[in-house]
């Protein structure tokens, strides 16, 4: 009875072993099946003059998100790197006449993948037979909205700024976007006065003035008839804009004899370049800006509407400022 009951014990404790050795495997889990290996992705300018204004990379089973250059600019020869997880993805850029180039559905593995992207990748155009149809894009939030339409007969809009008429113009409310012809963008508001500002692919700018915007709404065509322009018998005074906190003035004039300056970075030259110290203002001929910083030694650069950069490294500044008058000698 004693080795039965043995025997017995035996079994039971080799069958438990045996359900508990099942169970572990069977909740087992791989490892690192949680994390998705990030790769790179490298896209190359070979437009030869064109330069890069904006670059998506989305997956392909979502819509395209943000640009990922933001306020940088790709010149010709230069490279762009961003991490993404592995896996399938679109990509566009687009230049800065507004030209598109496009891969759809890329498989990205473990080796990364990179583009030189060059003339022959530009997205073909559409047959006369064809019809594009339209987009609509919106932003904001508010009761009322105000509708901006590309009427401008085949030049692209690359930024809207849509701002209460007692406030500084804001952000881009196109983000990412380009308004083609015939697309719309529904800016959304409350009711109020506002100013409102597009600048097509050109860098012309189309500017409405205090307008009033009820629960009705505010519908504008932009048409060529509403670009910004100067009488030839007018002498234009350039504007002065200011910005930052310290004691020390450094002022920028734009004296390019016509190109207009679309980014101003001064910073400290033991540090990295900062935010643009422009925002959504541009300095056209004449036009200047002072930064105001502490004493110290800074670099300073300009960039203007074809993406030429003018660069001054280790500059001390004083109590007394510095003054400096961006003239294409200056052209890196």
């Amino acid at each position: 009875m004693k080795r039965l009951a043995f025997l017995l014990s035996i079994l039971a404790i080799a069958m438990f072993t045996a359900c508990g050795e099942q169970a572990d495997e069977g909740t087992q889990i791989p490892e690192d099946t949680d994390e998705a290996a990030m790769v790179e992705v490298t896209i190359t300018n070979g437009l030869e003059m064109w330069d890069i204004y904006f670059i998506l990379i989305d997956p392909s089973d979502d819509m395209w998100g943000e640009d990922r250059l933001g306020e940088d600019i790709l010149a010709s020869g230069e490279s762009f790197t961003v991490e993404i997880e592995e896996g399938t993805w679109d990509i566009m850029v687009t230049d800065e006449d507004g030209d598109t180039y496009t891969l759809w559905q890329v498989e990205i593995g473990a080796e990364g993948y990179q583009w030189n992207v060059t003339l022959d990748d530009m997205d073909a155009g559409w047959d006369e037979d064809e019809y594009f149809e339209p987009k609509i894009v919106e932003s904001g939030e508010g009761t009322t909205f105000i509708s901006i339409i590309n009427d401008l007969g085949g030049y692209d809009i690359f930024y809207v700024y849509v701002d209460a008429s007692d406030s500084p113009w804001g952000e881009d409310r196109l983000g990412a976007e380009l308004l083609y012809q015939d697309d719309e963008l529904i800016v959304w508001v409350d009711p109020g006065t506002y100013d409102i500002k597009v600048e097509d692919v050109d860098g012309d700018t189309y500017t409405l003035w205090g307008i009033d915007v009820d629960e009705n709404g505010f519908e504008w065509f932009v048409t060529l008839d509403d670009m910004d322009s100067m009488s030839d018998d007018v002498v234009y005074e350039g504007v002065s804009l200011e910005t930052g906190d310290g004691i020390a003035p450094v002022t920028i004039l734009n004296d390019l004899g016509g190109w207009d300056i679309f980014y101003v970075y001064v910073d400290p030259s033991d540090g990295p370049w900062g935010e643009d110290r422009l925002g959504a203002d541009i300095l056209t001929e004449s036009s200047d800006i002072t930064v105001w910083v502490d004493p110290g030694t800074y670099d300073m650069k300009v960039e203007d509407v074809d993406g030429d950069t003018y660069t001054l490294w280790g500059i001390d500044v004083d109590e007394n400022g510095f003054e400096w008058a961006v003239n294409l000698d200056d052209m890196d």
